[in-house]
């Protein structure tokens, strides 16, 4: 099993480095696909991912490309939307049995891979589009979009602590798409607010006892090299292709799951 977690970590690393997908949107699946329970496989995910953006958010805070006004608007929903979520998870925990739970959280969890896939595919349309210089939706640091940030905020925290997905993918669309951001900024204001949102909902997984710390280390012990690898073989492969593939194939498991 040891070896299994270390080889899927290698995996989801270097897919993760050479594609820029979301973590948690491989790392869930690869840990339901191994045998760990739905609900501590979210738990675990959450602590996977914790250790992984910390390393990130270091060094954008070093390259000064976090906008922190940004971070405040969303973290305003999305860390009060995860402690509730937590509550409404402990309440579930003590009233459901186990398997139930791990059927509603498994559906839960198919659902996201759903919608994250497809806001990858529209992600990398949208992307597309601006490089052909095609106008697309923009908001300035006024209250609308502030507000509309937070909104966003208020689903993520939801998505984030239920289902361990939707932390960078759900934020990196929102600030693409709806801000002046520059694409590093974009990237080092959602690992940011990822690190903070994610703290809260793994201390929430903790405390309702969904969590296997042990299982986590070995699965970073593949995932962290893999993301080296991944990010030097990034030049050398179909980096687009790869990316709609692996999301193709996240968006199939979704519906395997829901169904």
């Amino acid at each position: 099993m040891e070896v299994l977690l270390v080889v899927a970590g290698f995996l989801v690393g270097t897919a993760v480095g050479a594609t820029a997908i979301g973590a948690g949107l491989l790392a869930v699946p690869f840990l339901m696909l191994l045998g760990i329970r739905p609900t501590e496989a979210v738990g675990t995910a959450l602590a996977i991912n914790l250790a992984t953006r910390l390393v990130a958010a270091w060094q954008h805070s070093r390259q000064r490309t976090i906008h922190y006004g940004w971070v405040g608007a969303i973290a305003l929903g999305s860390l009060p939307s995860a402690i509730l979520t937590t509550i409404l998870l402990g309440l579930l925990k003590a009233r459901m049995s186990v398997e139930s739970l791990d059927t509603t959280v498994a559906k839960v969890v198919g659902a996201m891979l759903v919608v994250m896939s497809l806001i990858g595919f529209v992600s990398e349309f949208t992307a597309h589009r601006q490089k052909l210089n095609k106008p697309s939706l923009k908001l300035g640091d006024g209250w609308i979009g502030k507000a509309l940030a937070t909104f966003v905020g208020l689903f993520t925290g939801a998505s984030v602590t239920f289902t361990g997905i939707g932390a960078g993918g759900i934020v990196v669309a929102f600030l693409a798409a709806c801000t002046n951001l520059a694409p590093s900024s974009v990237v080092g204001t959602a690992v940011f607010h990822g690190v903070l949102l994610t703290a809260v909902s793994l201390f929430g997984h903790a405390w309702v006892g969904e969590l296997n710390l042990l299982v986590a280390a070995m699965f970073l012990v593949g995932s962290l090299p893999g993301a080296i690898f991944g990010s030097r073989i990034s030049l050398l492969v179909p980096k687009r292709a790869l990316k709609l593939t692996l999301l193709t194939i996240v968006l199939v498991s979704g519906v395997r799951l829901v169904r």
